[in-house]
């Protein structure tokens, strides 16, 4: 391939931001849908599973957040292909219509009283539309940040992404919040978990009109000149990028974990297990979020400066050592010992949050990436992400001990951190894989014509294959 001045992807600043801003926003609005379950499992379990013994009610209702993720990877492969060939955009707005119909839905459901066991079966397939529009919303909107930011700000602004994804949970944790300090346990029993829910609906509409307005990005728009690139089948995919996949779908497993365990799992941790309440478990929550909003930005910012790959070791060793200590200080009835163990564990997963958004979508080739990166990650959401707050709960009612979780978390974290010491180079500063560089400065600009074998320095990976 030889290189082209022209093709060098002249990126407006202020265009950048207004798509990181509209995307953000977006995901915000469809991850306050996904959070609400979380914030509400409690409630929730004793109206669709009161059948059952109380300490099996929240491990069934979790189980019915796991089961659903086996239609991610279903929408993941759907929605990857409706974006390789009618754009990354169309993907983003579809994907937030289905969370927010889904969610109104969830709002409606008749209770267990009322229609009997038809309730959990009616909650399973709402769960498992919001798995299906997950499945296109996540890796959709890494790949779109990751195509449209310029290549020396990427990690600053991917962790735009996951600042929406905190922003959504947060705006869930007060609304659950303002619903337990409002209504009485019976008059939320009762009605009043269903109006958080009602609500999502005409937040998604705002969504949908931001993310309409989005431009499409340069790196689709330039593969469009090479249809042909994107006939790669999924068996050539693993046969040229099996060393990506593996690091991948690592990624994806320590991420998920992570994510899933503070925004799924934690709130009925911190109500149920240790009793403090669904008001004090919100507010808990809430503050813990809103404190991994700037250190997720530093460290998305971070990235840029010293690579992706020394930051995310960072979290990685974080909570490999300090797990354990994390869910002990925890587990012991003192509020300002749980305030520190929740913020140990808010620190690393910060580095993922910041980090991993920008990482994972540069680890492929432009033809490959939106439809490997939705394959590998939505698989991996699926096993490590959806079945991660039925994991530790069952943990909790099995053995008894309050720092059962961290076992788990501290064992995928070691196998994470071998991974990425002996897989993965550091791709931060570095032009996409099969894209022209994005490019923000007139600096930036010359230095990439005067160096055109660094700027194209994935072409040497094509000839290896």
């Amino acid at each position: 391939m030889k290189f082209k001045k022209e093709k060098v992807n002249r990126v407006d600043p202020d265009q950048s931001k207004k798509s990181i801003v509209a995307t953000g926003i977006g995901n915000a609005i469809e991850w306050f849908d996904f959070g609400l379950y979380a914030q509400l499992a409690v409630i929730l379990s004793a109206n669709f599973f009161g059948n059952l013994p109380q300490e099996m009610q929240i491990v069934s209702t979790f189980a019915v957040f796991a089961f659903a993720f086996i239609v991610r990877p279903v929408g993941g492969i759907f929605f990857s292909h409706l974006g390789d060939k009618y754009g990354r955009k169309i993907v983003l707005s579809t994907t937030i219509l289905l969370m927010a119909a889904s969610t109104l839905m969830l709002g409606l459901l008749p209770t267990q009283d009322q229609i009997g066991i038809w309730a959990p079966i009616l909650l399973l397939v709402v769960r498992m539309i919001q798995s299906f529009s997950t499945g296109g919303e996540y890796a959709g909107a890494m790949t779109y940040i990751a195509e449209t930011a310029p290549d020396k700000t990427r990690g600053k602004l991917g962790s735009g992404l996951e600042i929406g994804t905190l922003v959504g949970n947060i705006m869930a944790a007060i609304m659950a919040g303002l619903m337990y300090a409002l209504l009485s346990d019976q008059q939320m029993m009762d009605w009043g978990w269903r109006i958080p829910f009602i609500i999502a609906a005409p937040l998604g509409i705002v969504g949908i009109l931001l993310r309409t307005n989005l431009d499409e990005s340069p790196a689709y728009e330039s593969t469009l000149e090479e249809k042909e690139e994107l006939e790669y089948s999924y068996l050539d995919i693993f046969k040229y990028y099996w060393k990506d996949v593996v690091v991948c779908f690592t990624g994806v497993a320590f991420l998920n974990v992570a994510n899933y365990m503070v925004l799924s799992f934690m709130p009925s941790f911190l109500n149920k297990t240790i009793n403090l309440g669904g008001t004090m478990g919100s507010i808990l929550s809430t503050v813990t979020m809103i404190a991994m909003i700037p250190a997720v930005f530093f460290f998305g910012w971070y990235s840029d400066k010293v690579g992706n790959k020394r930051t995310i070791i960072f979290g990685l060793a974080g909570f490999s050592l300090f797990s354990v200590l994390a869910f002990w200080l925890m587990s012991i009835p003192i509020l300002p010992l749980v305030i520190i163990g929740l913020f140990i564990i808010a620190l690393f997963m910060s580095t993922f949050e910041g980090v991993m958004p920008s990482l994972l979508p540069s680890m492929f080739h432009t033809k490959v990436r939106l439809r490997t990166l939705s394959l590998v990650y939505n698989i991996g959401a699926a096993i490590f992400g959806g079945l991660t707050p039925f994991i530790l709960s069952t943990l909790v009612e099995t053995t008894g001990q309050e720092i059962a979780p961290s076992y788990y978390l501290m064992f995928i974290n070691v196998i994470g951190l071998i991974i990425f010491l002996t897989m993965f180079k550091s791709t931060s500063n570095k032009s996409l894989r099969g894209s022209y560089p994005n490019v923000e400065t007139e600096e930036e600009y010359e230095d990439v014509i005067k160096n055109p074998e660094d700027a194209l320095w994935w072409e040497k990976e094509i000839e290896k294959n």
